[in-house]
């Protein structure tokens, strides 16, 4: 049991040290952006993750793994999708949620069935729907409404090339830490070097958002714009990078990877249209979670019976 858990903790390092050398970067383009308010936030989150994480591991396990930084990263997450100036209480309610409904009862961030992130997120959704997605701080030269309510009410933005700039560099109005496409293309980049095989289902995440923006566009302006609104809006994009791409919830397979992240895309783009949040890819997430490892079972059932059948083609073949 012990050589488990330092097996464990080992990896939570590997993986989880990843994930937070990349969240640096929204975390500093967040203070950037929304000053002090970010600040609190991210420190709101951090601290109400690592007290339920400290209190509960002691209470269930009997002893705390310091190197665990899955709250941590979990708790930046979370921050990094809320507007900067929301009420302490609703990130550190999501903070708790996290930690002691999905991570703690399971064994630890490497083993959830849920993406502890996208759990506490979508539960202050669903309590606090009006000030999680009430997006009214940011410099005075931000785009003033956020690209999710704009696509949600049918509008557009005409794709000059100082708009399009304003949205990869994040000068829209929107969660504080989500907003930056090169930033997150970058933590792409750094996943594909480090960890490629999880991008597999961001691919086919993005590719499947893309198919869906462009053959059923929601906005008045061109095809290009409603594909660049709809991926830059909200916190898809940020998902794509760091939700779809956890380590415990990935089916094991290239192709069940692929089929998560494309079923993942359509579920979020469906929901754009029919839930009644501006941005519901935290819920797409844990649909797709609960479907993860039947995607596994399904697939090898499939492989099973062609693969028995044509043995049996082979059988008859050499009989004849």
């Amino acid at each position: 049991m012990a050589s488990d858990s330092k097996n464990v903790s080992k990896k939570s390092i590997y993986v989880f040290g990843d994930y937070l050398l990349m969240l640096i970067f929204p975390c500093a383009i967040s203070v950037w952006c929304y000053g002090a308010d970010a600040l609190r936030t991210l420190g709101v989150s951090v601290v109400t993750g690592f007290v339920f994480d400290f209190i509960l591991s002691l209470i269930i396990y009997k002893k705390y793994f310091a190197a665990d930084l899955s709250t941590l990263c979990s708790s930046i997450m979370i921050a990094l999708m809320m507007p900067s100036d929301i009420p302490a209480y609703i990130p550190a309610f999501a903070c708790g949620f996290a930690v002691a409904v999905i991570k703690i009862p399971f064994g630890g961030g490497m083993k959830a069935p849920f993406v502890p992130a996208a759990s506490g997120f979508a539960f202050v959704s669903v309590c606090f729907k009006d000030a999680v997605f009430n997006y009214t701080s940011g410099r005075e030269s931000m785009y003033p409404v956020s690209l999710a309510s704009l696509l949600a009410q049918g509008r557009s933005m005409k794709m000059t090339t100082g708009n399009f700039l304003d949205i990869i560099i994040g000068n829209v109005r929107g969660p504080m830490g989500t907003g930056c496409i090169l930033v997150l293309i970058a933590c792409m980049v750094f996943l594909l070097i480090r960890r490629r095989e999880s991008l597999i289902s961001s691919a086919g995440f993005l590719a499947a958002c893309l198919a869906f923006s462009i053959v059923f566009p929601r906005s008045e302006g061109s095809l290009l714009s409603s594909a660049v609104l709809e991926l830059s809006a909200g916190s898809l994009f940020f998902a794509s990078v760091f939700l779809l791409t956890d380590f415990a919830t990935l089916p094991k397979y290239r192709r069940d990877k692929l089929a998560y992240g494309i079923f993942c895309g359509i579920i979020c783009m469906v929901m754009r249209r029919l839930a009644a949040f501006e941005e519901p890819v935290c819920f797409a997430v844990l649909l797709a979670n609960a479907f993860s490892p039947l995607l596994d079972i399904f697939t090898n059932r499939i492989m099973r019976f062609f693969s028995l059948n044509s043995r049996r083609k082979e059988v008859f073949t050499d009989a004849g």
